[in-house]
């Protein structure tokens, strides 16, 4: 079939985070980090409870009242030209609770259309978008809930799809304690128009938690997040991981390694992030599972470290994320938040009037 090749590129190319367990899924562009700020903290992180509006896609119930008004522009090069972003807006209405609306969207670029001879037939685009909107609401000062409806199209060459999923989210946030837990299932959906009829595929549900935690008058947060247990083992089948006792075969009496602890950390994304006086921030993370799945044997890198700058400046918030990735390519995204309601003065009545 006509470009069964280069769609099956296409899907691994959109899998920089997740590469090995995202080949079992489509859309798998909704996995990757909706912002700068995230990227640089592991690219999952759903542990943020702040004014941070670009949050909203990693765990809907940090949406809150701070992000009344603001609006936030993201996006990333990844190798090849391929352009990720995110465009979102946060706004209270005259009901409790506060909403997030956005556009999230990945662009694959232009590429040759070929028959099966090879032979140059033409030019085709790729490319995905989710459209989402989403809600949070507020239980006394330590609870809150919020949930994000999307919907889905994709098209990659000839081929079309649509679907529909959404997240739910729960934060407890203790600011007495400097502690904020939350969980989040997110993609709980599906394709309603699968690219050939007939054939649906799975998109990418994941179950996840964070727990991020400060110490008073120290200018740093810990953050912990654990993703995809839904799935214990989440280590790529390889080959070389089995080891044969016999001398003269590979495979009579070969034992597989157990390999608890990498199956164990492969969930885990530890990062820090430093706060310096509320205007810069510095953030630095650790995640396993890209590590290990980008890492070379051939050549020494860090694929499994993120760094991160942020600042803020009056009415505007800038974040950058710079992220190794394999073969000493790597990925930066940029992100502006912009604090409209900073733009709007305020009437002073006097006391004549």
């Amino acid at each position: 079939m006509k470009h069964k090749f280069l769609f099956a590129l296409f899907t691994i190319a959109s899998q920089c985070l997740t590469a090995q367990i995202g080949g079992a899924h489509t859309y798998e562009f909704l996995s990757l980090s909706p912002d700068a700020r995230i990227t640089s903290l592991g690219g999952i992180n759903v542990s943020i409870l702040d004014h941070d509006l670009n949050t909203q896609l990693a765990n809907p119930a940090s949406l809150n009242r701070k992000m009344n008004g603001q609006a936030a522009f993201s996006t990333a090069i990844y190798p090849g030209g391929i352009n990720f972003g995110n465009v979102c807006y946060g706004r209270k209405f005259k009901v409790p609770g506060i909403f997030g609306f956005g556009l999230q969207y990945i662009a694959y670029g232009k590429f040759k259309e070929t028959d099966e001879a090879a032979n140059v037939i033409g030019n085709f685009t790729a490319g995905e978008m989710n459209l989402y909107a989403g809600y949070a609401y507020q239980f006394g000062k330590l609870f809150s809930v919020g949930i994000n409806g999307k919907f889905i199209y994709s098209q990659l060459g000839h081929y079309s799809s649509v679907g529909m999923a959404t997240d739910i989210g729960f934060t407890v946030d203790d600011p007495k304690h400097n502690v904020t837990a939350s969980i989040v299932a997110v993609n709980v959906g599906g394709q309603f128009k699968p690219y050939q009829k007939g054939v649906r595929e799975p998109i990418p549900f994941d179950l996840q938690a964070g727990l991020s935690f400060g110490f008073k008058g120290v200018p740093f947060r810990i953050h912990t997040t654990f993703h995809h247990l839904t799935q214990w083992d989440i280590r790529y089948d390889n080959p070389a991981d089995y080891q044969s006792d016999n001398l003269f075969t590979d495979t009579t009496n070969s034992k597989s390694k157990k390999y608890i602890g990498d199956k164990l950390f492969r969930h885990v994304i530890i990062g820090i992030e430093f706060n310096i006086k509320q205007i810069v921030r510095l953030d630095i993370a650790y995640n396993h599972l890209r590590q290990q799945e980008l890492r070379l044997t051939t050549r020494r890198g860090v694929p499994g470290l993120s760094f991160g700058l942020g600042v803020r400046i009056r009415q505007f918030d800038f974040s950058y994320a710079f992220q190794p990735l394999a073969q000493g390519q790597v990925m930066n995204q940029l992100t502006l938040t912009i604090y409209t309601n900073g733009f709007v003065k305020r009437k002073t009545v006097s006391k004549d009037s």
